[in-house]
């Protein structure tokens, strides 16, 4: 049902191994070059209580867990127009009874070359090690497995080119692979994406744009899919306090659905928006989106998703925030559409100069067919520490 030891040992030591591989490739560029860095660590430790940490049907579900967290942050100037940053995170849960423990975390590293003050270079690598409670609402995946973990693996590069002071064109190009260790649902899919993007600020207000993009998805020994897509881009701020933004285009998709074998080509609207409020003290956003998405079933699933969140700082120590997701699409094999929904509400508290007590309160549901219904809620309280420079 869940991971076993091997598996575990496995995963565990593949990110550790991606984590300290970057580690070393920032620090050789330091001790080769006279760059200016600036190394941040910081450490989590959470206690958790929930009734359903994975949102299954079964009984005896209820558990409590200790987690472990760290993450470093290194940032590297490696000359006046190139910069090396890395993030990474690794984390160690423990729950009390039944599910065992699991190593999750993530490491990026990205380079930033300015060549002059018309280009401008980037590449990113991405290695992420997820578990369902804490990225239900990322992909619908998760409402057809909740007891899978995803790991995913991306790499993406870009080139932007600003011929003049108000007009950016940006080409890039990426390659993705996910994986669902130990699931009988989801099957490893890899995907490429292409895309090319001109921008345009006509004020100081407002910017408008085109953009291209095509994503060719194959699941693994499985069909290939795909969908390209057109859409006008826009971004406004409106007064001192709020902005917004809109994508409104066509895609077109070729889908393969794993449970009739049949395929399907049809052109779809697609599109995202969001406006945001920022106040003094206070942010607040609310955004949705709809379109094709690279997932674990068939290749490519069209999902519609909305969200809001916001964060208000009450005083000198302590911040309020609360999220929460929605996510739809309907899925192959299935007479309803399958849905996911998490929401938090989380307050922080510093107490010192970098240590900070923060609980939280977290509802999360999945549907992934009509009259099958699981949620849970989990309570959390972390100690951290934050800012540790060296």
């Amino acid at each position: 049902m869940f991971s076993s030891f091997p598996n575990r040992f496995m995963a565990s030591s593949r990110l550790i191994a991606i984590g300290l591989l970057a580690l070393v490739l920032a620090f050789c560029f330091v001790a080769k070059s006279e760059a200016r860095s600036a190394i941040t660590l910081e450490f989590d430790t959470n206690v958790l209580v929930s009734d359903n940490p994975f949102l299954t049907t079964e009984k005896e579900r209820a558990t409590g867990a200790v987690e472990l967290v760290a993450r470093p942050r290194v940032e590297l100037k490696l000359d006046p127009r190139t910069n090396l940053d890395f993030t990474g995170e690794v984390g160690f849960r423990q729950y009390s009874r039944r599910y065992g423990n699991f190593v999750t975390g993530r490491s990026d590293l990205q380079l930033r070359h300015r060549r002059n003050e018309y280009l401008t270079v980037s590449g990113r690598a991405i290695y992420a090690r997820d578990l369902v409670s804490d990225s239900l609402t990322d992909s619908i995946d998760f409402a057809i497995d909740p007891r899978s973990i995803r790991e995913s693996v991306e790499a993406r590069t870009s080139v932007a080119w600003s011929p003049d002071a108000t007009t950016t064109i940006v080409g890039d190009g990426g390659w993705r692979r996910l994986r669902y260790p130990g699931s009988a649902l989801l099957d490893t899919t890899q995907a490429h994406d292409f895309g090319l993007a001109a921008n345009k600020r006509l004020n100081e207000k407002l910017t408008v744009g085109i953009q291209a993009n095509r994503t060719l998805s194959n699941v693994l020994g499985g069909e290939d899919t795909s969908v390209t897509s057109l859409n006008a881009t826009a971004t406004r701020r409106f007064s001192a306090h709020w902005y917004g933004g809109t994508q409104l285009g066509i895609e077109w998709s070729k889908l393969y659905d794993p449970i009739s074998l049949t395929r399907e080509s049809r052109a779809r609207f697609n599109g995202a928006a969001h406006l945001c409020y920022e106040p003094a003290r206070t942010s607040a956003c609310v955004r949705s989106a709809i379109g094709s998405e690279v997932s674990g079933l068939g290749g490519l699933q069209r999902e519609f998703s909305v969200g809001a969140d916001i964060r208000h700082r009450i005083s000198e120590f302590g911040t309020v925030s609360a999220e929460a997701d929605y996510r739809r699409a309907r899925l192959p094999g299935f007479d309803a559409s399958a849905r996911v929904f998490a929401s938090t509400l989380r307050y922080e508290h510093r107490i010192r100069r970098n240590l900070y007590l923060t609980p939280s309160v977290a509802y999360l549901q999945r549907n992934r067919r009509e009259g099958e219904k699981a949620d849970a809620f989990i309570f959390q309280i972390g100690l951290s520490i934050r800012g540790a420079r060296s």
